[in-house]
């Protein structure tokens, strides 16, 4: 049974295994302090909720991941060849036990741990100032990583890192997005109408789901991970079809439509930052520069979290 403090650790898990990768896939980060306790919830509107569609998976809090000798032939495989193969696996049945055990499991769930951590207010101010300079630092990122790409590169790791930075989203579609992860932050019931809470209860039994759905260290089990959020979304298309809220009911729509190429986007990125972390050498120039404008940033993304924590203490 889940008690309030494994869970606040499982939150801790996350926020550090978000920053190891990059931030490619955050858009809630929830920040703590020494001893446990949760300081604010950062929405960053236009990336993906790192509940809600990331692809890490979940460690020991403060472990450290040995340095890999080599990539796995599943992160060789482009974000969207991964994508498209769990998809098709998923909708064949292949995960139907896997997913059963998951029902089990929450039926049986202590979620108080979970729903205390969604019950906490975040500075309006103090929210926008931070989300104004992670985008800041997104956009360069991006925007260094495609400067050391030539317009002729036509190689797999070109490709991958035009995929990881590419903006899918119009702006209805992040508008969507948007609206779909506020509920992240969401305890149950503190919905402005009865279809918002039941996506707030879908999104808090999903979130349990996918902190209890990974075994450190075994790459099958991303893929789990990613199965989890395919079927949160289909969960959250069936129910939106009796919402009497037809905005709602819209950006349910509109965010499926794309979820599935977000996973992928992320993916990419992912990959990208186990390059940085492996031992790996890179294959050329283009590849060597692009690892290191991965570690600046990567850098500069730490000590802004280390900024915030500081001027909360």
């Amino acid at each position: 049974m889940q008690t309030n403090s494994s869970a606040l650790l499982l939150h801790l898990t996350i926020i550090i295994k978000y920053l190891n990768t990059f931030l490619f896939n955050c858009i809630y980060i929830i920040v703590l302090t020494k001893p446990l306790k949760v300081v604010f919830v950062v929405n960053v509107s236009t990336i993906l909720a790192a509940l809600f569609c990331a692809t890490a998976p979940i460690s020991g809090v403060l472990a450290v991941e040995p340095a890999k000798t080599e990539v796995s032939q599943m992160e060789v495989r482009s974000g969207k060849e991964r994508i498209s193969a769990i998809r098709s696996a998923y909708q064949k049945g292949e995960y139907k036990t896997f997913l059963k055990e998951m029902d089990e499991s929450y039926k049986r769930a202590d979620l108080s741990g979970l729903i205390q951590m969604r019950q906490k207010q975040v500075p309006v101010a103090f929210q926008e100032k931070w989300e104004e300079r992670f985008l800041s630092l997104q956009k360069e990122r991006n925007q260094a990583l495609m400067a050391v790409l030539s317009d002729t590169d036509d190689s797999a790791f070109a490709k991958r890192v035009r995929a990881a930075t590419v903006n899918l989203l119009t702006p209805e579609q992040e508008k969507a997005f948007s609206r779909l992860n506020s509920f992240i932050a969401m305890a149950p019931n503190t919905g402005s109408n009865a279809d918002e809470n039941k996506l707030i209860d879908i999104d808090l039994e999903y979130e349990y789901k996918i902190l209890h759905a990974n075994v450190p260290g075994q790459e099958s089990d991303k893929d789990l991970s990613l199965v989890l959020r395919m079927e949160k979304m289909d969960k959250m298309v069936a129910a939106s079809k009796t919402f009497q809220d037809s905005k709602l009911k819209q950006a349910v729509g509109i965010a499926s439509d794309v979820h599935d190429s977000m996973l992928a986007r992320n993916l990419d990125g992912n990959y990208l930052n186990g390059l940085l972390k492996s031992k790996v050498k890179p294959a050329n120039e283009t590849e060597e520069k692009a690892l290191a404008v991965l570690a600046l940033y990567q850098e500069q993304f730490s000590n802004l979290m280390k900024d915030i924590d500081h001027a909360n203490r």
